[in-house]
């Protein structure tokens, strides 16, 4: 069944919203300014022509283009066009957020193209639905501890070794999906940081560990990124034998096992592994083997809430391994420490239950048995 298009591309806008948003763009030379986007985030120019991209699909249907196509973009807003196209919006099942990301597109574009346009009303609007967005999925119940991914991922991995020896290929994309989503629990950047780690550049092994560095212009928050890789045993076993065994198969380059360079996940055509597909493998994986899905933001969250549950005095290191400039975003959006300890309460709760049904009396706590609500301890190098 062919999807219907939502959005119009860019060589179909009108010519006057083509120049005007290629100017906002541009780069200034010496005599002249930047554009107003002309710095924005490749991914943020990407986003917001998209949005537009829907608002100009919209004004095409109802027929407003391609008559007006010589008006000014901001002459095209109404209060009457905005309602039509927020039920269009609600018509295509986009979630609260989504709507509210396609208003806030539509308003940024036109803030850049239009610098002169008076944009209270679309600001106000924009104000108005993400206040009154709420999530379509509860995210706090797929939160789970590092360590519990973690180990997770490394029953994975070694029931993997010697699976399917007549694929080694699929076996070896089984081991490496299952590195990367322990690598994301342990050092929760963002996607598009993890599938760009080259062996050599971003990944440099300083003995006795592995040392990470994503320069500035890199990161979304424009700073320097630097961490270690975890040191604990068995995450090393499996980054080794990943390096060693598994990468080098993919690349279908023995010489790989003994220096190895280049991308540090392979896709199964020896080429560097696209975020897509990570996003989607890791997601897969932890649905298999944690009975939630784990997209690779969330293991930020999950690493914040660990974080401020065991060790709240760190806090502030959590806003700095993510990369967060302020604290609030940090305890607004990902701190979800308050779940993860009533989580651990009711669990130690349930094994206490358990051990009074097996021994037919009082639970007196002497068995070898480890509550989930011990604390990990501190899961990662806190640097500057």
């Amino acid at each position: 069944m062919k999807m219907e298009r939502t959005s119009v591309h860019f060589p179909q806008w009108p010519a006057l919203d083509q120049s005007l948003w290629s100017s906002a763009l541009m780069r200034g030379d010496f005599l002249d300014a930047d554009g107003m986007a002309a710095t924005w985030a490749p991914a943020t120019k990407i986003q917001v022509q998209k949005g537009y991209g829907k608002w100009i699909h919209f004004l095409t249907q109802c027929g407003a283009l391609p008559a007006e196509a010589a008006l000014a973009p901001d002459q095209r807003v109404s209060e009457v066009r905005l309602r039509a196209y927020l039920t269009l919006l609600e018509s295509q099942k986009l979630a609260p957020f989504s709507i509210a990301s396609r208003i806030s597109d539509l308003r940024e574009a036109l803030r850049v193209m239009v610098p002169q346009a008076d944009l209270g009303p679309l600001g106000k609007l924009c104000k108005t639905l993400q206040s009154r967005a709420t999530p379509t999925r509860a995210k706090h119940s797929r939160i789970r501890a590092p360590f519990e991914v973690l180990s997770a991922c490394l029953t994975h991995m070694h029931a993997t070794i010697g699976s399917n020896s007549s694929r080694p290929l699929q076996e070896a994309g089984k081991f490496r999906d299952g590195l990367a989503l322990a690598f994301l629990a342990m050092r929760p950047i963002r996607l598009k940081n993890l599938a760009s780690i080259e062996i050599g550049r971003h990944m440099v092994w300083a003995d006795p560990r592995w040392t990470c560095h994503f320069p500035a212009a890199e990161t979304k928050e424009g700073r320097d990124l630097r961490f270690y890789l975890p040191e604990d045993e068995a995450f090393t076993w499996a980054l080794s034998l990943y390096l060693t065994k598994y990468r080098p198969l993919l690349l279908q380059d023995p010489a790989q096992s003994q220096r190895p360079t280049g991308p540090l996940w392979v896709s199964l055509r020896k080429t560097r592994q696209s975020g897509q597909s990570i996003y989607w493998n890791t997601c897969r994986l932890s649905e298999a083997i944690l009975g939630v899905r784990i997209n690779p933001h969330l293991n930020r969250d999950c690493a914040a809430s660990a974080l401020s549950c065991d060790a709240p005095d760190y806090i502030l290191a959590a806003a700095r391994i993510l990369g967060h400039s302020s604290l609030t975003t940090t305890i607004g959006h990902y701190e979800q420490s308050s779940m993860l300890a009533a989580g651990a309460r009711l669990t130690e709760f349930i094994l206490d239950l358990q051990a009074e049904g097996q021994t037919g009396g009082d639970y007196d706590g002497d068995g070898d048995q480890t509550s989930a609500a011990e604390p990990a301890g501190i899961f990662w190098d806190i640097t500057a």
